[in-house]
């Protein structure tokens, strides 16, 4: 599949052509719309054309999709797929080779990770130490060598232009320290028991 990337950084260039109201709210979804970011990459990859940020914070917020102070929530969008008529699953406590399996299944995925893969190093935004997971991206691909893991291929979206990075293979040591255990995986099929 092809899968477009899209930044949640919204600025005074691109607000009213993701059909925000205004430029206030498109700002305020700015460190807030990792999931629907996420979201519209899958869906398109579908070849679904989802809306635009503006009209999908909006359909995800009326769904339940998110919730103040946590973020958005996995099952809800997880719903918001279905109704493109894309299979989609949220799945929690899961390990990186849960992961490949998924992908070689031929699902994309939405992965918890830390901002940035920075799991375990110093948040400069907030003070601490960034834990694993909290910021939703993209997952369509890995690569091995010797059967070991090496690096997993993610969209990375960001408030922050410097940090999107389309196309990133991020390497296992990396993946490891940021990476939450949870994701979303998506089919244009159902899922068979034997894939549960």
């Amino acid at each position: 599949m092809d899968f477009p990337f899209y930044t949640q950084q919204m600025t005074a260039e691109n607000w009213e052509m993701e059909q925000f109201p205004d430029f206030e709210t498109a700002d305020h979804w700015t460190f807030r719309s990792c999931g629907i970011a996420s979201l519209r990459m899958v869906l398109d990859g579908f070849g679904k054309q989802a809306e635009r940020h503006g009209p999908m914070i909006e359909k995800g917020v009326a769904a339940g999709a998110y919730k103040d102070g946590v973020g958005w929530i996995h099952w809800g969008l997880a719903h918001m797929a279905e109704e493109y008529g894309i299979y989609a699953e949220a799945l929690r406590g899961k390990t990186p080779e849960d992961l490949k399996k998924a992908l070689d299944m031929g699902s994309p995925c939405i992965i918890s990770v830390a901002p940035f893969f920075m799991g375990g190093q110093p948040n400069p935004y907030a003070g601490g130490i960034y834990g694993k997971g909290g910021h939703l991206i993209p997952c369509f691909g890995y690569e091995t060598e010797d059967g070991e893991l090496t690096a997993f291929l993610v969209h990375h979206t960001s408030a922050f232009q410097e940090k999107n990075k389309p196309e990133w293979w991020v390497p296992i040591e990396d993946f490891l320290a940021s990476f939450g255990g949870n994701f979303i995986r998506f089919s244009a099929e159902p899922f068979s028991a034997e894939d549960k």
